[in-house]
């Protein structure tokens, strides 16, 4: 795999599970508000969040309105789903600027895996990577590095999830992981 180190065992990696959802044929973008459409849209919301959590709130709008064909999560979609997830009783956990769901409390305590992606169309964001999945990517390359620099730690982990450059984003989200770390 080309966004693995040959350090890391390929039987233990845990790949990213991407939901395709079914495109939805409309006339226009309001189909998505129509009150005739919540259910399916709850629908497709439960949906990703079956395969994908623990999920950033941003990337689960984003699989769902990439189903209607909507590029742009404006003020009123973002309202709508709001409504959604309060309907649903999905409570995002805040971490920092990024929102995460998670299937309850219990998971968030035990989780003990990292998620990389099979291929780049997969590969999620680094808002989107869950500062405990980080923490536990961490923990993996500590265990066959034993000693790394800070710089050479956030590389090492940005290169697992698949980013051949560290950019703010990376290095963010990987400090994130740093800190989370240092919590557990």
């Amino acid at each position: 795999f080309p966004t693995v180190s040959s350090t890391y065992n390929s039987d233990e990696i845990n790949f990213y599970q991407v939901t395709h959802l079914a495109r939805v044929n409309t006339f226009s973008n309001d189909e998505f508000l129509w009150s005739q459409n919540r259910e399916k849209v709850k629908r497709q919301i439960t949906d990703v969040m079956l395969t994908e959590w623990p999920i950033s709130k941003n990337l689960l709008c984003k699989r769902v309105l990439s189903s209607w064909n909507i590029s742009r999560l404006g003020t009123r979609i973002s309202y709508h789903f709001q409504t959604l997830f309060d309907e649903l009783g999905q409570i995002p956990i805040k971490v920092g600027h990024r929102e995460f769901f998670w299937p309850s409390a219990d998971h968030l305590k035990g989780y003990k895996i990292y998620r990389i992606s099979k291929n780049d169309s997969e590969k999620r964001d680094p808002d989107d990577l869950p500062a405990e999945e980080v923490a536990n990517a961490l923990r993996e390359i500590l265990s066959h590095q034993i000693s790394l620099s800070k710089a050479d730690l956030i590389r090492e982990a940005g290169k697992l999830f698949g980013y051949a450059r560290v950019g703010s984003n990376v290095e963010y989200a990987m400090l994130q992981g740093i800190e989370k770390a240092k919590e557990q």
